[in-house]
């Protein structure tokens, strides 16, 4: 295993695992905690007592084999977006036009929403911001006079005050620029925009949410402020004439007629459904769930990968401290076990313990009709390395020479002993004491 000069693995650990990025192996639900715990506890009752060398050898070797067993387990969970995430069960949505609705699939149950899932789509009116477009004015005149100003905005039931200052140089387009910063900078749901034609401008200004909840008549409204300042931009401007007003997204799922406030919303918590334009007539479109071939492809073919890296990386290495080779035995033994019939599936176990891919006859399996259940063994096989590299998580010092000092007597009683199984991270810090 990789060592180093520095006297302590703590510093080890710091400069070659703290800085990488967190893996969803590292995001631990309650019940997942438990089960670690459950872990460590079982192996704690049979233990042996054993001795321990004090040396950073033994530090790093403990510490890389559990790294390298937590960044193959992350990889593994990568590969699927399902809740089960050693899962080949990748799918996604489709329609029959993605230039105007556009789906993906959020669903929890693939197997059985592949084709059930489905709905027709009809759209008649797309959602849309309310948008006020001010008065095209001479860009280098000066309209008004040089003052402090201000005016209110009422959005969502609130109420925003802006004030601005006008002096004697600033041109109609000085103030429209200066309006655009301010209200961009307010951050209220709003956007501001100096559009040009020619020599002359005009202050826009839209939301950025679309649609209409039950009881609006309008997204915001625009209006002279009571401040006390100087008034009469609002009119001179004409910020305050609504050019285009917000409108619902008109649709119909199987027939059914709906409203939304959104182009983008969820369907039956399967389909997350974006609207892209309306459709013709009488002429719906089709959503539904698809086996995702591609995705299938690249799950195995990066499970492949990841295997082979580990036995390369860690388990190809050794030291006098490091059982290496009953590291590599142990996980050849699991692709042996799952992998040793599937040569028809272009997956071939090499005398090195390594596996070899054949693309196209793997693009074949994928692609046929039964490929889910001919797969099968490349899942178990996905499950059985993430059960390994937990194991290996919770005792990586069953990896490393430590001699028995004393086994425990069968005859008592089996207690738990919290430190024998966490060793690894006592040699961690023992020269820090």
């Amino acid at each position: 295993m990789a060592g180093i000069s520095l006297n302590g693995a703590y510093n080890h650990f710091i400069q070659d695992y703290v800085s990488k990025d967190v893996t969803q192996a590292d995001a631990h639900r309650k019940e997942e905690l438990r089960d670690v715990y459950k872990s460590i506890a079982k192996i704690n009752k049979k233990s042996p007592l054993y001795l321990l060398t004090d040396d950073d050898t033994s530090r790093n070797d403990a510490i890389d084999i559990k790294e390298k067993a937590r960044q193959l387990q992350g990889s593994i969970r990568r590969l699927s977006d399902h809740e089960d995430k050693s899962s080949l069960n990748h799918t996604s949505a489709f329609t029959t036009d993605d230039d105007k609705v556009v789906a993906s699939y959020i669903g929890k149950t693939p197997d059985q929403d592949i084709g059930n899932a489905q709905f027709d789509i009809e759209v008649t009116q797309l959602a849309s911001s309310q948008v006020n477009k001010g008065a095209f004015l001479p860009k280098d005149a000066a309209g008004l006079s040089a003052d402090n100003y201000a005016f209110d905005v009422r959005i969502n039931g609130q109420e925003f005050e802006f004030q601005f200052s006008v002096y004697g140089t600033d041109k109609n387009k000085d103030v429209q620029d200066k309006l655009e910063k301010l209200i961009n900078k307010a951050n209220i749901g709003l956007h501001a925009e100096v559009v040009e034609d020619g020599d002359r401008s005009a202050l826009e200004i839209s939301s950025t949410h679309t649609g209409l909840r039950p009881g609006q008549v309008s997204q915001f409204e625009i209006f002279e402020s009571s401040s006390g300042l100087a008034g009469g931009a609002i009119k001179y401007l004409g910020i305050d004439h609504v050019a285009a007003p917000a409108t619902n997204a008109h649709f119909s799922l199987n027939g059914e007629d709906r409203v939304a406030v959104s182009n983008h919303f969820t369907v039956g918590g399967k389909f997350d459904i974006t609207l892209k334009e309306t459709t013709i007539a009488a002429s719906p479109i089709h959503v539904g769930v698809k086996k995702d071939n591609e995705a299938l492809l690249k799950h195995v073919t990066s499970l492949i990968d990841n295997y082979n890296n580990f036995i390369t990386d860690a388990a190809g290495k050794t030291d006098d401290k490091f059982k290496g080779s009953k590291l590599r035995s142990e996980i050849i033994g699991i692709a042996q076990q799952n992998l040793s019939d599937c040569e028809d599936l272009g997956i071939k176990l090499e005398g090195n313990g390594t596996l070899s891919i054949d693309d196209e006859m793997l693009r074949q399996a994928v692609s046929a009709g039964n490929s889910m259940a001919a797969l099968e063994p490349v899942n178990k096989f996905a499950d059985a390395l993430i059960d390994k590299t937990k194991d290996i998580s919770v005792d990586p010092m069953k990896y490393i020479d430590r001699p028995v000092v004393n086994y425990k007597n069968p005859d008592s009683r089996d207690y738990s002993s919290p430190y024998i199984t966490s060793e690894y991270s006592g040699m961690m810090f023992n020269n820090y004491c």
